[in-house]
């Protein structure tokens, strides 16, 4: 029973006991808004500067970078709206040809013809053939069939109208607009421009340059794709010097598209290079290169427009990314929300840091830093480090970083630089691997040229024998740039044959080592290839050949052997060699 001395005492407990419970709510929610007000202290202004956003102008009506002007302005040539731009004249000629959904068709069209200085009101003269693949798709579906396996590949080397007669017709309406087309090609400049998206122009925030439509891009692959199925039949009907002129078109027109502000068209100008340097020229026996010809190409490769530098085509992408960055910072979009969050890796939960004050400045210095860094000569060892930096930190710096704007500018750099900067290793290597076909492809010609002028083929010193047909510094085509080797070495071999093997035209000439030998060693025989002792390149998964034809292509560096077989002339197994 209770006392009068000790119920005070215990009212005294239980009142604050009560009370307790009754502040704790009250604790945490002043608690959880202070915080809340701690976390949302604002953060510096971002500030439109050389220092940090890098491009300064011009600005949009919010007061923003407009990014995809500022491109334009950087890309532009001064020819773009004259005659002296072949794709102006390809317009003329053809008309708006892309192809994109039709309730955006003439949006496009009305941008495209006004940035190009052409009356939209004037109709086309020419219609754009079919790529040939379409075609042939278009025959087996009729027949509800499917297309054969290998079907659409014959057109890569010579092909006749007996191999795929459903291409008749194409082939004889193919030469008017193709020849439109290369007479095109052959002024100054070929260069598309930019179009933006209605809703983007009337909105006056102006197309995100990530998103960037450019369907002309894939124009330009089928126009490539018909010069390369004319240049094939044309090899086999024997019209040589017709099938050279669409290959020195191809190589004209890689060069001239790639220019036009993205890293993907400058691949793609790779790409159409690619498909000139593996025409056979040279693959019809009853046709055999003349020096006439062989001198022709060689003539042709040195007036080609020089390939743009790979800093111009970085600082296109430095002008994407930083647009991405705007694009974050302007409309408050968290990371997760982006859709290469799950691609890149990135914890959803970081994309708090864009939901809170974020010092901007950083996010911006961070990406210009890496992109500087980027542009350095080779090896760049400061842009790798920053990469490293940017993917490595640390989980517990990060979550501790979410306090502060600063510390949140810096996870949202870290996450934009994994999202936003190209696989720049990945693009210098399809630069080097390009490069190193356009090398070989000069000494095979060489080769080719040198043995109709001495009616035999180099020996052991062939690389110094051929040299007067490379012009100035021939030293500089004896390497893949990926490899480089020192004066008086080089990293491909001529192969020999026997008397017993074949010399035809779809046989090995060059092949590429994987280190540099002297010149008096850069000789191959036939069964050292087919032992594969001392071939091999530093390209991914590739090695470089070129063919007696002319061809210069790739090959994996495991090719089944019968394939192998075929390309060294042996149509059928050494027996003696295949017991071993």
């Amino acid at each position: 029973m209770n006392t009068p001395e000790n119920t005070p005492q215990k009212r005294r407990t239980c009142c604050l006991v009560l009370a307790l419970c009754a502040a704790i709510p009250l604790l945490t929610i002043v608690l959880s808004v202070g915080g809340f007000l701690f976390l949302r202290m604002s953060a510096p202004a971002l500030i439109i500067s050389e220092e940090t956003t890098r491009i300064t102008g011009p600005l949009t009506a919010e007061g923003h970078i407009d990014f995809f002007k500022a491109l334009e302005e950087k890309i532009y040539p001064p020819e773009l709206a004259t005659d002296d731009n072949g794709f102006r004249s390809f317009v003329r000629t053809f008309g708006d040809v892309t192809d994109i959904a039709e309730q955006h068709r003439e949006f496009y069209r009305l941008q495209k013809y006004e940035k190009l200085g052409l009356d939209p009101d004037i109709l086309p003269t020419l219609t754009l053939p079919l790529v040939p693949r379409i075609v042939i798709e278009n025959f087996y579906a009729a027949k509800r069939e499917e297309v054969p396996a290998g079907k659409v590949e014959i057109l890569q080397d010579p092909w006749t109208l007996e191999q795929l007669p459903m291409l008749e017709k194409w082939i004889n309406e193919i030469d008017v607009p193709l020849d439109a087309i290369a007479e095109a090609i052959q002024k100054p400049v070929f260069f598309v421009p930019l179009v933006q998206s209605q809703g983007s122009v009337e909105s006056g925030r102006p197309e995100l340059l990530m998103a960037l439509l450019i369907p002309d891009i894939q124009l330009t692959r089928d126009i490539a794709r018909m010069f390369q199925v004319r240049a094939t039949f044309r090899i086999a009907q024997g019209n040589i010097d017709g099938a050279i002129d669409d290959k020195l078109t191809l190589h004209r027109l890689g060069r001239l598209i790639s220019p036009s502000g993205t890293m993907i068209s400058y691949l793609v100008g790779i790409s159409i290079e690619g498909m000139a340097w593996g025409i056979p020229v040279g693959a019809n026996p009853d046709h055999p290169l003349a020096e006439e010809q062989l001198r022709h190409i060689l003539a042709g490769l040195d007036a080609l427009p020089p390939r743009i530098p790979l800093n111009d085509v970085l600082e296109w992408e430095r002008y994407v990314a930083l647009d991405a960055v705007q694009l974050v910072a302007r409309d408050n979009i968290s990371l997760s929300d982006l859709s290469l969050l799950s691609e890149a890796g990135i914890p959803a939960w970081y994309g708090l840091a864009t939901y809170l004050p974020c010092n901007w400045n950083i996010v911006y210095r961070r990406m210009n830093e890496v992109f500087d860094a980027m542009q350095e000569p080779s090896p760049r060892r400061k842009y790798h480090l920053l990469m490293e930096s940017a993917s490595s930190a640390p989980t517990l710096r990060k979550l501790f970083g979410l306090l502060t704007p600063n510390g949140r500018g810096e996870i949202v750099a870290d996450n934009l630089i994994e999202m936003l900067v190209p696989a720049f290793d990945a693009f210098e290597a399809a630069i080097h691997r390009a490069e190193c076909l356009g090398h070989m492809q000069r000494l095979a010609l060489a080769i080719l040229l040198y043995q109709l002028e001495h009616g035999t083929m180099p020996g052991a010193d062939w690389a110094t024998q051929i040299a007067p047909h490379l012009g100035d510094n021939p030293e500089r085509y004896f390497s893949c740039p990926k490899n480089p080797a020192a004066e008086g070495k080089t990293t491909y071999a001529l192969v020999l044959y026997g008397d017993e093997f074949s010399t035809d035209a779809d046989t090995l000439l060059l092949i590429e080592l994987a280190e540099a030998v002297p010149f008096a060693e850069a000789v191959i025989t036939v069964d050292e290839i087919l032992e594969h002792q001392r071939w091999g390149s530093l390209h991914s998964g590739r090695v470089i050949v070129a063919h007696r034809s002319g061809a210069v292509r790739s090959m994996p560096p495991t090719i089944e052997k019968e394939e192998l077989l075929r390309m060294l002339g042996r149509e059928k197994f050494d027996p003696q060699m295949d017991a071993d």
